[in-house]
């Protein structure tokens, strides 16, 4: 009997092993998939700063209303925020989660300013 409990054993240990090798390959690229986005939205949010510095200025030129103006600037300050709590957690591109998830935020947060200066802009504009 012994010795049947040990044979069963044997393929059970085996299969353990299988499914943390497809755990450990899940978990690499899932680390992976996270360090790509990670980047793109690192990229993004360094070249949203530019897009959001010339949309700003254009929109100081045409006029636009102060509270536009200072609504852009609040999502800009929460973009910085999240981007500066990103550096936190370590390296942006080290693929860290906890960094992942702020550095999101920040792109969101400026791309969102970035909206408010298009639309604007394109309001005086268009009249």
């Amino acid at each position: 009997m012994a010795l049947f409990l040990i044979s069963m054993a044997i393929p059970l240990t085996s299969a353990a092993e299988e499914d943390n090798s497809d755990t450990q390959t899940v978990m690499r690229s899932s680390r992976g998939a996270v360090a790509s986005l990670q980047y793109f939205y690192y990229l993004r949010y360094n070249e949203g700063l530019d897009k959001f510095e010339e949309l700003y200025n254009k929109s100081v030129e045409l006029g636009v209303g102060e509270k536009i103006l200072e609504l852009a600037l609040e999502y800009k300050e929460l973009a910085e925020q999240k981007y500066e709590l990103a550096w936190r957690f370590g390296h942006p591109l080290k693929g860290h989660i906890q960094t992942f998830i702020h550095m999101r935020r920040a792109y969101l947060y400026l791309m969102e300013a970035i909206e408010i200066l298009k639309k604007a802009i394109e309001e005086i504009e268009s009249v």
